[in-house]
């Protein structure tokens, strides 16, 4: 099911659900409250779990050590039934919040097996959280800190097939999502095409406001008098003007109810996207991630994956929609 059409299916039939992975901790919380919100907006279920990663479960067959893997395999057990409890509180909570859900604990690598249940269970969507919020730092070239995404959200983005709602930054979620911005950027590649239709159906659920924004990296130096431009400045000049005639064209072609945003910045295109989502101030971004060939689906891209570094809202991520 290609990413525009999943959407329409979430609206329009029954059973649609989304699925929201929880490693339990405070992440994990805020990507409850994600999904929660995320389910309230489009009327759907949500399935709520936990995987257990099981990749060291090994047991040895030695007769002199059996006493000791069948302890190790008792103490799993409470372990996983202590997960169980602590996975119903949360299941608790969005009955609270009027949603329809479930939760179970299951045992698997996290990364394969949510974007497989996903499938299984006709999620149109997948919600997870970032590291989290105590997670490691990094620094830029430009002397920035950055989050660290964890390995777990990083794999599920690769391999999933459907939109990956991440709950990156520590905005406040807005109750349903109701009337929030959705921000997209875009660079008019396929990718960004299925970015735009998802936020667009999605904004105008929650009667909330649709922008739109590309990132113009200029060349020539700093502005100078008229008397003093260079032939750089002159063509940076015109570079921009026609950037800006190809978004008002792109808008009126796919989303004419959109705001328009020219971002001119030498920064990165995602410190740029994420300063003018600050701005707006925007709710959600929204980033189309590349998957044309099968070695694409290895690399979700530089620009998506340090808006999730960086990003103050929410990012959902969608991968280009199937030819």
């Amino acid at each position: 099911m290609c990413a525009s059409n999943a959407l329409v299916y979430a609206f329009g039939m029954a059973g649609a659900s989304i699925l929201c992975g929880t490693d339990l901790t405070s992440a994990g919380t805020r990507a409850v409250d994600l999904a929660i919100a995320a389910a309230q907006a489009f009327g759907v279920r949500l399935d709520l779990i936990h995987v257990l990663d099981d990749a060291d479960s090994w047991w040895p067959e030695s007769a002199e050590l059996q006493a000791e893997a069948e302890a190790a395999k008792e103490d799993t057990t409470r372990y996983e039934k202590a997960l169980e409890v602590e996975l119903r509180k949360e299941q608790h909570r969005c009955a609270a919040a009027g949603v329809e859900c479930e939760a179970f604990v299951v045992r698997g690598r996290p990364w394969r097996v949510i974007p497989e249940l996903a499938q299984e269970r006709g999620s149109f969507l997948i919600t997870i959280g970032p590291y989290g919020s105590s997670g490691p730092r990094s620094v830029d070239s430009r002397g920035r800190t950055e989050s660290v995404i964890g390995s777990t959200a990083e794999r599920v983005i690769r391999v999933a097939d459907r939109p990956v709602f991440v709950a990156t930054g520590e905005r406040p979620i807005p109750n349903g999502l109701q009337g929030t911005k959705w921000f997209v950027g875009i660079d008019f590649s396929g990718s960004a095409l299925s970015a735009v239709a998802w936020a667009k159906r999605a904004a105008a659920r929650v009667h909330g406001e649709l922008h739109l924004a590309n990132v113009v990296i200029p060349a020539g130096g700093e502005d100078k008098p008229d008397e003093e431009r260079t032939w750089r400045q002159v063509l940076r000049d015109q570079s921009k003007l026609e950037a800006g005639l190809k978004l008002a064209e792109y808008a009126k072609e796919h989303a004419p109810e959109a705001q328009i945003h020219q971002v001119v910045s030498p920064d990165y295109a995602a410190h740029a996207l994420c300063k003018a989502a600050e701005e707006i101030p925007a709710d959600i971004m929204v980033v189309g991630t590349h998957r044309q060939t099968v070695l694409g689906r290895l690399f979700v891209g530089s620009t998506a994956t340090r808006c999730l570094r960086i990003a103050p809202v929410p990012v959902l991520m969608v991968p280009e929609a199937a030819p």
